[in-house]
């Protein structure tokens, strides 16, 4: 299970960037940890993309669940038997 929060809509602004610079300071190890990581960075910056209609966080939102989507299709093919 995760240790990064699921609900982030109480949070404010510097709160958030707080959160993230902190899961920043744990660089996650496995490939598992990583996609919950960029899970997590997506959540941050579509929150922040959709409370202040920022363009650049929608994208940086976009690249982490791409991130994310990588990884998990890696750990599932790595458990069915592939590479």
């Amino acid at each position: 299970m995760s240790d990064y929060p699921r609900d982030l809509s109480g949070l404010t602004g510097p709160a958030l960037v707080r959160l993230f610079l902190d899961a920043v300071d744990r660089p996650p190890t496995t490939a598992a940890e990583r996609a919950e990581f960029f899970d997590f960075k997506a959540r941050v910056f579509a929150t922040i993309a959709y409370r202040d209609g920022n363009p650049d966080a929608a994208t940086f939102a976009a690249r982490a669940r791409s991130d994310r989507d990588r990884l998990l299709a890696q750990i599932e093919d790595e458990n069915r038997g592939g590479r």
